[in-house]
């Protein structure tokens, strides 16, 4: 083999390497920023439901044992994530942040419709994008091989880009609770209800407020929220039992209207307790909710 051959080979498997372990800093996650959330978190379909196989790749290829047209066919796949389903991913991110500092500035429905439109939809394009990638990555992989993928990203369900498996200071990832299934992170748009209690409030304002709770808000949300979650689970289900995107399709247009009728719940919600208590207490439980938010 000539020499110019040898190093060919050579930069080939080293950029592979790379590849799998890192990506460029302009495409970081803030995993570790202000305790921020990871970017994998704001598809339609949680992770640790559906994991983001392009990304739990990340520094296993000789654990996998990956043959060289294994390696060539997940590096590129690994560059198409990168290019596609993270900066949707991103942009979701920032859409939830805006639509979630709106509504507790006291903007309505009606006012973010547009953005809660944009949201779906970015959500929606970044999981079928996933699906898409994950369905190729399995043809890409033997049996074995996909199987032990599959037990890696169980130990890292918050796979994304940025972040590493097995760094140093990496925190773990939070177990997933019923709030967790809505369109909007609760990091980003607090359920205020849980921090009422927090607050001197006069008899009448506590019972217009946890009345609204019991009546209005608990029994249409919680059970928008408990469906969402079957559907997720359901779905991720299939996908990694290599169901196309097509199998699933009723099940995320479902879950889309799920979400959007779970995050309209819980901005008339907290309209509610804007309308009804005085701006120096709505000031003092926003603080609350941020001090303890998830």
């Amino acid at each position: 083999m000539s020499f110019a051959l040898r190093l060919t080979g050579l930069f080939r498997a080293s950029f592979l390497v790379l590849l799998f372990s890192t990506l460029s800093p302009a495409y970081g996650d803030s995993r570790e920023n202000a305790g921020e959330l990871p970017l994998s978190r704001h598809t339609l379909v949680l992770p640790a439901n559906l994991p983001h196989l392009a990304w739990v790749l990340k520094g296993q290829t000789a654990a996998l044992g990956l043959d060289e047209t294994q390696r060539n066919t997940l590096a590129a796949l690994a560059f198409e994530a990168r290019d596609t389903l993270q900066p949707r991913l991103q942009e979701a991110r920032n859409v939830e942040r805006a639509i979630a500092a709106a509504t507790l500035e006291g903007k309505d429905i009606a006012q973010l419709a547009g953005e809660l439109d944009r949201l779906q939809q970015l959500k929606r394009q970044a999981t079928d994008a996933q699906i898409d990638l994950n369905k190729r990555i399995r043809a890409a992989l033997t049996p074995e091989q996909y199987g032990q993928l599959l037990r890696l990203a169980q130990s890292m369900p918050d796979a994304g880009p940025g972040v590493i498996p097995g760094k140093d200071g990496m925190t773990p990832a939070a177990a997933l609770v019923l709030p967790d299934y809505a369109l909007i992170s609760p990091r980003h748009l607090p359920h205020l209800m849980n921090f009422i209690g927090q607050l001197s409030l006069d008899t009448a304002r506590r019972q217009s407020l946890e009345q609204y709770a019991d009546q209005t808000v608990r029994p249409n949300l919680l059970p928008l929220l408990r469906e969402a979650q079957q559907l997720e689970q359901a779905i991720g289900r299939a996908v990694l039992d290599g169901e196309g995107q097509s199998a699933v399709v009723g099940q995320l247009d479902r879950l889309l209207q799920l979400k959007r009728q779970a995050a309209e719940i819980h901005i008339r919600c907290i309209a509610q307790v804007r309308q009804i208590l005085p701006a120096d207490q709505y000031s003092q439980l926003l603080a609350l909710a941020r001090e303890t938010r998830p």
